[in-house]
């Protein structure tokens, strides 16, 4: 892969969601920010039920169904 690219979040030390979102990171066995992203991938899918488009490799198969830009 490439270089990496953060975003930073940020939350009030108040915030109950900070230890809802550790809780159901621990619960599923991942970290806090694998479940972020997983939530963000989970929003950004919308509701298409095409077909996914094989590739020759997976990172081709990646490129061809919008997971991936094509290597420069």
């Amino acid at each position: 892969m490439g270089r990496k690219i953060s975003f930073n979040i940020e939350f009030d030390e108040r915030e109950l969601i900070v230890d809802e979102i550790r809780e159901e990171a621990s619960r599923c066995g991942i970290t806090v920010e694998e479940l972020i992203k997983r939530f963000i991938a989970d929003a950004m899918e919308g509701d298409s039920d095409a077909e996914s488009i094989p590739g020759e490799t997976m990172e081709d198969f990646l490129v061809k169904n919008g997971a991936l830009r094509p290597k420069k």
